[in-house]
Parts: structure tokens; C-alpha cells; sequence
């Protein structure tokens, strides 16, 4: 093996650093492997390498640890899957390695400053003309930060060999170091546009595609750059962790404390909402609050619907007012006339009270028949028709089902012949008759009607904050959502009231403890207690509310200080502290 190739290959002892190997030292990374996996100590490979070279041996000399002088081999001759290894097992390191340069840059401003202007007046110095630099004067100290820095990414990026081992051992600082480059270049394509429109304002010709050509390079490169910035990716890892507190770690802290997966989310979501939203968690979860509060707000939200479907159907009445249309009156007299038959046999009635409710409802229909017909028989005038026809329905008692069913035949053929007649109608009826189902959905599966009792109905509220007590769970869950939003909410208390028990709920109080119990007398103390931590729907409950104030925190930043949320700015500040760092500052 040729000695010239390797290890300080032109560089004085005295300066020695481990530089970047040339291919043939693949023939030594080789052996290496093979000795390492024959169970050979660091120590003796070195001594056996610096027999054979005297590469090494000068390595030994200059004061290189066996174990640098081992890595230094192994790393130049990695390939790309030992490469891409090697950077998943260093991310975590390589990340505090970024936010140690932030740090350094953010706690040493001063300094940080200093470095960035030095920096900039050096690459200036380097770029102009030197008869330039010496008319207006040269600062070496800038001009040799600028040179430092330089020869760094050119160490680092300069060879192939290079960018390898600075991937493999800081891939986080080479994504930080991409990402910068990119928004350099980002920043340049905005600088020529500018240019571009300036020099249009100044008369010369400038195409459109002087202007908008660098701005898209300009925008494409930001977001590559966002793409790959370390910080920005740890950014937006947080924020999905935040929004999957619902979808993943909800479940889970909801099964282990017994409270139910929607208490925990409900918690959470009170502490990013803040006001009376965590007021009313705050007060139900430490037992100040009336429970009985949550179901007086409940009712007050069924009356609130009551009285939006009231004034829905008002409204949209008053357009059926303005329809002046006479309608016909030719479906109804059919299905009156095929309800008597249902009471008849051979033409004799059999069933003289369905018989006689009949001949109720067909005077009505004579009253209006030869009435006004533009009063009568427009939609509104139906409309009068179909409620006097249903204050008969309403007077037979249920049990003449034969009575109820033929005057019933004819109240819904007065309806649907106003509806296919007037399509205003149908819309109108369609929605008072889809709020009065959901108010009868929510009254009957909720049981805050006023006619439930108060026990009865709070046990169905609390009941929400468990999974899967009933079969209809989830379709519980989602009418109280729908009752919330119109007035005020309520799910947040019923939170608290779950979560305010130190000990866990249902069978996880024989798990959860049975659990903590055989880890305290084995006298694994510390497992015990992290086990009745976590566990206790308190416990969880406080910490799941105080993520969710800590994310309300990083939602009013972002708001009002997105600077202080920029992951460019301290993407910046980390190459600056790097910097410092380098020049020993």
C-alpha cells in the first residue's frame, strides 16, 4: 500500500488533524472489520496497523486515541447503508449538537452579533476587487473568519469522503446546513426579481418572466427548505404530537385511569381553550363546582334548539305566505276516499269510529273546499288544513289504531300534496321536521328532558365521559357535541367530574392496582409509583390539562411574535452559535 496515501497526507506533525482518507485505506477499513469482529480491542489493532504503516504510526505520535485513529478507517470506507445507519443512531446526539449551538448563540448575543458582522465583512472583503478592499481598507480579522469558515464546509462538503462522515455522524447538522443554503438561495432568486422590477420602473424592457421566474424559484426553494430544516421537522413533530393527543394518547391515558379517552381530550382541550372553558374544568376537576351545573346548561341548550326551530320555521313560513298558488285538492280526496274503504266491508262500514272520524275530517275538507280558494287553498292555506286534520288524529285515543291509521292516511296526504306542489314548503317542513327529531334524539338518549329526573339524567352525562358503556356510545358523544353548540358547553365539567378521583375508575382500579401493589412489595418503590401515577385519573387529568396550556401558549406566539415560532430564525442563530463555536469565540 502506497504510505503517501492515508493519514496527513502534506500536513506537518505538528498540525496534524485526521484528515479525509483516499479509496485505497478500504483495504485497511476491511481488516479492521474482520479483527473487531474477531473480538480485537482498538489498542491492539492500532498496534499491529503501526508495524505495517507508517501512517499510523504517525497517527500514534501526533497523539490520535486507537479508538480515533479505528474510526477515522472505518468511517472513510463506509458505504451508503453503513452511512444511513450511522446517522439514524446519531440523531439524537447531532440534534442536542444543534440545540447546543442555539443555545450558545442565544445565551452569548454579544458574541453571536459579532461573529455574524465579522463573517459578512470577510465574505464581502473576499468577493470585491482586491484593489477595492485596500482603497477602502482591509480588516484581516474579518477576512480570516471568513477564510475559517470557508475551509470548514469545504472539509466538510469538500469531498465525497467528507459530506459522508459529516451525514453519518451529524445528519441533523447537515439537514440545518441544507436548509440554510436553501434559503440563501431562496433569498438571492427575491433579490433578482427585485431587480427585475426595479429596473422596469427605471424603463428598461423586463419580461414578466424576469419577475415571476425567480420569485417561483424563490418560493419553491423556502419550502424545500422548511422541509428540511431539523428544527422546522421538530416543529411540526410537537404540533401533530399535540393535535394526536386526541387520536392516540387520549385512548391509551383514558383506558389506564378508567376515565375514558374523551375526559382526557376534553381536559386537553380545556387548557388550549382557556376562559370559562378551563374555568369549568378547573372547578368541576377539584370539586368546586355544583355537579348538577353541567345539566341545568344542558337544558338550557334543549330549550335554546326549541326555540331556534321555532324561529327557523317562522321564518321560512313567511315565504310560504307569499306563494299565492291554489293548489289542488285531488290527491287528498283519493286518499280519503281509499281510507274509508279500510273501514268498510262489502260497502258496509265495519268500524263505525274509524268511520265516523272520517266523516269529521271530509267536512273539514268541505269547509275548505268551498271557501275562498286564494285563501284557502294556497300552501298556507293547506298548511291550516293539515293542522286542523292533526287536531283530529291527536283527539283518537291510540288504542283505535284502525281510526288513528285512516285519519293518519289522509294528514300526511294533505302534507306530501303541499310538498310536491310547493317545493318552498318542503324545504321549510323538511328542516323543522329534521330539528324536531334531533331535540327528540338528544331529550330521549340524554334524558334531559323535564320530565327526567335530575339522578337519571346525570348519569347519562357522565356516562359520556366512558367509553363504550352503552352500544350507542359514540352516537351519545356526538349529540352532546351538537347540543353544545348551540349555548353553553358542558362536556368540559363532566371532564373534571370524571377526572377528579385520585384513584382509577371501573376495573382499572383492580389492573391499575393490582399492578402498583406487586411492584411495592417487591420493592420496586419507584415502578409503583409511576404505575399509580399513571393511573389516576387526577393525576393525568392536571398533566393532560397543562400540555393543553403549554400548546395554548405556542398557539399565542405564533399569533403574536411568529418571528419567535420562525425555525429559520434559529436555524440561523444555530449556525451562528456553530461559528463561534469553530473560531473559538
Amino acid at each position: 500500500m502506497d504510505e503517501n496515501q492515508g493519514f496527513f497526507v502534506g500536513t506537518p506533525l505538528a498540525d496534524a488533524q485526521v484528515p479525509t482518507q483516499s479509496r485505497p485505506e478500504v483495504e485497511i477499513a476491511y481488516r479492521i472489520r474482520q479483527a473487531k469482529k474477531a473480538g480485537y480491542s482498538d489498542d491492539d489493532i492500532v498496534s499491529v496497523l503501526a508495524e505495517e504503516n507508517k501512517n499510523v504510526q504517525k497517527a500514534v505520535k501526533s497523539g490520535f486515541k486507537p479508538s480515533d485513529i479505528v474510526e477515522e478507517y472505518l468511517t472513510s470506507s463506509m458505504g451508503v447503508g453503513e452511512v444511513a445507519g450511522r446517522a439514524i443512531r446519531n440523531i439524537p446526539s447531532s440534534f442536542a449538537g444543534v440545540v447546543s449551538g442555539l443555545a450558545e448563540a442565544v445565551t452569548s448575543p454579544i458574541e453571536t452579533a459579532k461573529t455574524v458582522l465579522d463573517l459578512g465583512a470577510g465574505i464581502l472583503q473576499n468577493v470585491l476587487p482586491e484593489s477595492v478592499v485596500q482603497t477602502i481598507g482591509e480588516d484581516k480579522a474579518s477576512r480570516e473568519v471568513a477564510n475559517k469558515v470557508g475551509q470548514f464546509y469545504a472539509d466538510r462538503y469538500g469531498s465525497v469522503e467528507g459530506a459522508k462522515r459529516a451525514i453519518a455522524s451529524d445528519p441533523v447538522g447537515v439537514l440545518a446546513d441544507v436548509s440554510t443554503l436553501l434559503t440563501g438561495g431562496a433569498g438571492t432568486a427575491r433579490l433578482g426579481a427585485g431587480g427585475a422590477v426595479l429596473a422596469g420602473r427605471a424603463g428598461a424592457p423586463v419580461s414578466a418572466g424576469a419577475i415571476t421566474g425567480p420569485l417561483a424559484v424563490a418560493e419553491q426553494l423556502s419550502r424545500t427548505a422548511a422541509a428540511v430544516d431539523p428544527l422546522a421537522i421538530a416543529g411540526r413533530t410537537i404540533a401533530a404530537t399535540t393535535r394526536g393527543a386526541g387520536g392516540v394518547v387520549a385512548p391509551i391515558i383514558g383506558m389506564q385511569t378508567g376515565a375514558g379517552r374523551e375526559a382526557i381530550s376534553q381536559a386537553f382541550g380545556a387548557g388550549r381553550r382557556g376562559g370559562e372553558t378551563a374555568e369549568q374544568f378547573r372547578a368541576n376537576i377539584t370539586g368546586r363546582a355544583d355537579p348538577t351545573e353541567v345539566l341545568d346548561i344542558a337544558r338550557a341548550n334543549l330549550e335554546e334548539m326549541n326555540r331556534l326551530k321555532q324561529a327557523e320555521y317562522r321564518s321560512g313560513m313567511v315565504d310560504i305566505k307569499r306563494d299565492k298558488t291554489v293548489l289542488d285538492l285531488a290527491d287528498i280526496d283519493k286518499s280519503l276516499g281509499n281510507a274509508r274503504l279500510k273501514t268498510q266491508y262489502q260497502g258496509k262500514v265495519v268500524n263505525v269510529r274509524a268511520a265516523q272520524e272520517l266523516d269529521d275530517v271530509s267536512k273539514i275538507l268541505d269547509e275548505w273546499r268551498n271557501a275562498d280558494p286564494n285563501t284557502f287553498l294556497t300552501p298556507e292555506g293547506l298548511d291550516a288544513l293539515k293542522k286542523r286534520v292533526g287536531d283530529v288524529l291527536e283527539g283518537i285515543p291510540f288504542e283505535q289504531k284502525t281510526a288513528r291509521a285512516a285519519v293518519g292516511e289522509v294528514y300526511n296526504s294533505i302534507k306530501s300534496s303541499i310538498q310536491t306542489q310547493a317545493p318552498t314548503y318542503a324545504k321549510t317542513m323538511k328542516a323543522y321536521s329534521d330539528a324536531s327529531e334531533q331535540i327528540r334524539e338528544i331529550s330521549r338518549t340524554l334524558s334531559i328532558g323535564n320530565k327526567a329526573s335530575t339522578d337519571t339524567a346525570m348519569r347519562k352525562l357522565q356516562s359520556l365521559m366512558r367509553d363504550n358503556v352503552q352500544t350507542n356510545y359514540g352516537q351519545r358523544v356526538k349529540l352532546a357535541k351538537e347540543l353544545q353548540k348551540v349555548g353553553g358547553e358542558f362536556m368540559p365539567g363532566l371532564a373534571g367530574q370524571s377526572l377528579s378521583s385520585l384513584t382509577p375508575r371501573g376495573l382499572q382500579q383492580i389492573t391499575g392496582g393490582g399492578l402498583g401493589a406487586l411492584f411495592a412489595l417487591t420493592g420496586n418503590i419507584p415502578q409503583a409509583l409511576a404505575v399509580g401515577a399513571m393511573s389516576s385519573p387526577r393525576i393525568m387529568g392536571e398533566l393532560s390539562y397543562a400540555a393543553g396550556r403549554t400548546a395554548r401558549g405556542l398557539d399565542v406566539a405564533a399569533q403574536q411574535a411568529p418571528f419567535a415560532v420562525n425555525p429559520q430564525l434559529y436555524n440561523l442563530l444555530y449556525q451562528s452559535g456553530q461559528l463561534q463555536g469553530l473560531l473559538g469565540e
